[in-house]
């Protein structure tokens, strides 16, 4: 079994260093996607599952929940804080962990969703989002920058050096 560790972690991606290094979409702990060179495979936890290669994948989009706060973790500290002080009922399900769902079209015209899991109950900021979504567009359409999965903390570097940078017309 291959060795790897979470080195940095940017919205919903954290990037794995190791043995076999990949770009991780959601919680490493739990349900996971690992990006490589070879495809993008489901993880639970440790456990590998399908590998889907790149050459059979047309998109991949994500729909996880967003927020407006300035961390999600400040939301999540604070989230819980005034449930228990407000007698409870601000959560529907706070014993489960959220999920959201990656959409994997396929060239033959199939669907593949995996649902992973979030590494905030409140969710990701949406410029976070946007990144993640557009650096997967990116792979999908350019067979020769699926090498810089190989190294995903320099990647995710660079993903948090273009979301730092707000352009002239910001959102």
């Amino acid at each position: 079994m291959a060795t790897v560790r979470a080195t940095r972690r940017r919205g919903p991606m954290t990037a794995l260093e190791g043995d076999a290094p990949a770009l991780a979409i959601g919680d490493t702990a739990v349900r996971h996607i690992r990006l490589t060179a070879d495809g993008l495979t489901l993880w639970l936890g440790d456990r590998t599952g399908p590998l889907i290669p790149w050459d059979g994948v047309r998109a991949v989009t994500l729909e996880p929940q967003t927020t407006r706060w300035v961390h999600p973790v400040i939301a999540d500290s604070v989230g819980p804080l005034l449930d228990g002080l407000l007698g409870g009922g601000l959560t529907d399900k706070p014993e489960s962990a959220p999920t959201f769902p990656v959409r994997i079209a396929a060239n033959d015209g199939g669907l593949v969703v995996w649902d992973v899991t979030q590494h905030y109950l409140s969710g990701y900021r949406p410029r976070e989002v946007r990144a993640t979504q557009g650096l997967l567009e990116y792979l999908v359409a350019r067979t020769e920058a699926r090498v810089l999965l190989g190294r995903p903390t320099e990647l995710l570097d660079r993903i948090s050096a273009l979301v730092r940078v707000r352009p002239i017309i910001a959102e």
